[in-house]
């Protein structure tokens, strides 16, 4: 059976390795007549530390990134909405932005005003309740069997002594995609985050969370013609208090106007 979505009873916001100059890149690799070799996932789960329902998806993702049958393929990103905080527990990791980024796949993709938690969303385009491992397993797996339109690269400095990332990321579109510009994005994300929960459903448990969204950026737009390419650097900071050890970034194309997206890449920092 196929777990419930959970629903808040309070009302919801409307939402090749590179040595050069110390980068590590991390890039697709191409195909016949161009074509990015192998399906990619960017999983992307909503969830949040006041929902109940919520640790075993954020479970399930912590999975997926360790698996080591899906390095390179799948990209999980979790997006801790904010929706839940006024019930009782104020989620650390929570962000509006994160909120309104699930509601655009609900009213523009999916067509629905139905927000929950935790939920999936895979490539942009398709999405089930997060903590059903197999409908989620069935949305990757569908995601991996179709060549990505576009090869996206990324190359991440390790931080500098002030507390930045300086990033390299590039895209080449192998085939139209659109009828308008494709917009690249970057994730930080951090991983092995722990949380004495106090308040909320989730009093007195502790919660642990990886690959949870610290920063979310637009590099650059590129036109959706075949064969567009381009290329960048974008220079992020990062917060002290996050551990430089257990960051990972990802870059990811995404169509503006249907969402769906059409290539990416992930690396962990420092490796």
């Amino acid at each position: 059976m196929i777990p419930r979505p959970h629903v808040p009873s309070l009302p919801l916001l409307a939402l090749g390795a590179l040595g050069l100059l110390g980068l590590v890149l991390l890039a697709t690799r191409g195909g016949a007549a161009g074509e990015p070799a192998g399906g990619v996932a960017v999983v992307e789960l909503f969830t949040s530390q006041g929902c109940s329902s919520c640790p075993p998806a954020d479970r399930l993702l912590s999975k997926l990134a360790q698996d080591s049958r899906y390095q390179g393929k799948v990209i999980p990103l979790s997006f801790h909405v904010d929706y839940w905080n006024s019930a009782g527990w104020q989620d650390p990791f929570s962000s509006a932005r994160w909120s309104a980024r699930q509601s655009a796949y609900a009213g523009r993709v999916f067509h629905s005003n139905r927000i929950y938690t935790p939920q999936v969303v895979v490539n942009g385009h398709s999405e089930c309740v997060g903590n059903a491992e197999g409908e989620v397993l069935a949305r990757i797996g569908d995601a991996l069997a179709a060549p990505p339109a576009a090869q996206v690269t990324l190359a991440v400095a390790p931080p500098t002594a002030d507390g930045h990332l300086r990033i390299d990321v590039g895209a080449r579109l192998a085939r139209a995609v659109g009828k308008g510009d494709l917009d690249l994005w970057v994730a930080v994300y951090e991983s092995g985050l722990a949380t004495e929960v106090k308040a909320g459903e989730n009093a007195s448990r502790l919660l642990r969370n990886d690959r949870v969204v610290r920063r979310l950026e637009k590099a650059f737009t590129l036109p959706g013609t075949a064969g567009a390419e381009k290329s960048g650097e974008i220079v992020l900071g990062i917060d002290k208090r996050w551990k430089p050890g257990a960051l990972g970034v990802a870059a990811f194309l995404q169509d503006p106007a249907t969402l769906a997206i059409q290539g990416a890449v992930a690396r962990e920092v420092g490796r």
